[in-house]
């Protein structure tokens, strides 16, 4: 596990998705293609990125449970469907960061005064 300070003297935006949701370069990659086309198959991001429709499909499976990508489905009218992606909506993304943050900075800063609260009561035993 990389140290908190570590990560935020390399966080940039480049790896923000990586640090924030565990995607990795290739999810990362897909993503930013999503966003370019607004909407999506499989076989266009795979195309447009020149990788495998399954190297597309595992990263889309990433991102549609991290909640950055939605799944539609399209019937064909001479039967059958395909499925196309889209990036969710920025500001419901961006509030969706926000609170995890908080959520986080709150758990982090519970931690500290725990940490803090336990060395005290040893220091004050020893003493």
């Amino acid at each position: 596990m990389r140290s908190i300070r570590e990560m935020i003297v390399n966080l940039n935006c480049k790896n923000f998705l990586e640090c924030f949701y565990g995607l990795n370069e290739s999810d990362e990659e897909v993503f930013r293609c999503l966003v370019e086309f607004g909407e999506a198959r499989i076989d266009d991001l795979s195309n447009a990125l020149n990788k495998s429709e399954n190297s597309i499909y595992r990263s889309l499976q990433k991102l549609l449970m991290a909640g950055l990508v939605i799944r539609d489905k399209r019937l064909i009218e001479s039967g059958g469907y395909y499925y196309t992606y889209k990036p969710v909506d920025l500001n419901s993304m961006i509030k969706e960061m926000h609170k995890t943050i908080d959520i986080w900075y709150t758990k982090i800063k519970n931690l500290i005064d725990e940490f803090a609260s336990e060395f005290e009561a040893r220091i004050a035993v020893r003493e």
